[in-house]
């Protein structure tokens, strides 16, 4: 409802409504994110206006907040519910309870109600915080030192997602896809979809993507390496916990789907490798009496037909050929622009040529983002020749 004072005000029933989060390992439904909703009349509306108008007093915002958390807790120990309950927290309002109270309100809650502290996942959503954030990080602290899992939101939503990241070590890296998809192009979203999956894996935490609309979005999502996701593809907020099995027969049909295309690429991709591997051989030994650019054009009329880019390196990282790339008609263009480069800067490079001086063999890359178009690609790289190596860049499909 509107008031004279144009401030959001819920005048109707509140109560919490829960959307489920689903884990791809398992294909079941893990937990359920609590929302707050106010109904008027049989209609269901969102309190997010009301939590994000700066005319509402915070105290009525706190309030509600804790009203509807009490209330979510309840229902999950009356039904007992068994799975992982989601609760969104303000940093600002952490901070000033404790500073105020020595007490956190949610903990004092969850003991209140009999529900285990280790089926609560606290998110930290994405609000300017002006307090001492030493003071801010040992207060979450005492979350996790109680049991409780920790999760960061709404990640991709502004330039602070990479420094809570830091600073919390969340166990859930939360990303909603709607948001990044407004900021960068789909190539681009997908590529740093998947960096925040490996920053995921390196803090021991997992990326769960939430926004996940239609079997694209799930594609991609699992593409990135999401453990968990969640969105209408699935179920919007509900009054009700959702089966644990809800969706077993939707996600075993996708992710088989999934694993079918997933292995032809790859098998496809392994062919390459092998016809590569075949044209190394019967190069290295010509390499001695051609020059670079004269070696790496011979060479782009036979590698495989995915293959959008060749070049030629010293081991002491130095491009000494031209780009050979790709045209969408399939000719190829000579390209100067990165003759003479220096590649020691990326941190593959000094590893490969590592193995293929110590094999003799070559070695394909792991799927990263190309410089110049931001597609997935991989690139295979060979030795052919006395400190000369070959760089075919692979587009996969």
């Amino acid at each position: 409802m509107i008031d004279s004072q144009n401030t959001y005000l819920p005048s109707g029933q509140i109560c919490p409504f829960f959307q489920p989060i689903v884990s791809l390992q398992s294909m079941s439904v893990i937990g359920h994110e609590s929302l707050g909703r106010e109904i008027i009349g049989g209609e269901v509306r969102s309190l997010g206006a009301f939590f994000h108008d700066p005319a509402v007093p915070e105290p009525m915002q706190i309030a509600t907040d804790r009203r509807l958390r009490g209330m979510a807790f309840e229902k999950a120990v009356q039904e007992e519910y068994a799975g992982l309950l989601f609760v969104n927290l303000k940093p600002g309002w952490i901070y000033r309870a404790y500073r105020e109270t020595g007490k956190l309100p949610t903990l004092e809650m969850l003991k209140e109600h009999g529900l285990p502290y280790h089926r609560v996942v606290v998110e930290i959503t994405e609000e300017s915080f002006s307090g001492k954030l030493k003071e801010l990080l040992e207060i979450v602290d005492i979350y996790r030192q109680h049991g409780c899992l920790l999760a960061v939101d709404d990640v991709g939503s502004g330039f602070s997602s990479l420094d809570r990241i830091a600073m919390f070590r969340p166990d859930i890296i939360k990303m909603d896809l709607k948001i990044l998809r407004k900021s960068v192009t789909h190539d681009g979203y997908r590529a740093l979809l998947r960096s925040f999956s490996i920053i995921a894996e390196q803090m021991g935490g997992s990326l769960l993507v939430e926004g996940v609309e239609n079997v694209l979005d799930l594609k991609n999502a699992m593409a990135a390496g999401a453990r968990y996701v969640q969105g209408y593809l699935f179920s919007e907020a509900k009054r009700d916990f959702l089966p644990e099995y809800e969706y077993a027969p939707l996600l075993n049909d996708q992710m088989g789907r999934y694993g079918r295309e997933s292995y032809a690429s790859y098998l496809k991709l392994m062919d390459a490798e092998h016809r590569l591997k075949e044209l190394a051989e019967r190069t290295a030994v010509m390499s001695a009496v051609r020059e670079p650019d004269h070696l790496a054009g011979e060479l782009i009329h036979e590698v495989p037909e995915n293959a959008i880019r060749v070049y030629l390196c010293r081991g002491d990282g130095i491009q000494v050929s031209c780009n050979f790339d790709r045209n969408e008609d399939g000719t190829w263009t000579r390209n100067e622009e990165f003759r003479g480069s220096n590649w020691l800067w990326r941190p593959y490079f000094i590893p490969t040529i590592i193995h293929m001086q110590k094999q003799r063999s070559g070695i394909l890359s792991q799927a990263y983002a190309d410089l110049t178009t931001t597609k997935p690609i991989q690139s295979y790289s060979c030795p052919v020749g006395a400190d000369l190596y070959l760089f075919v860049d692979l587009l996969i499909r």
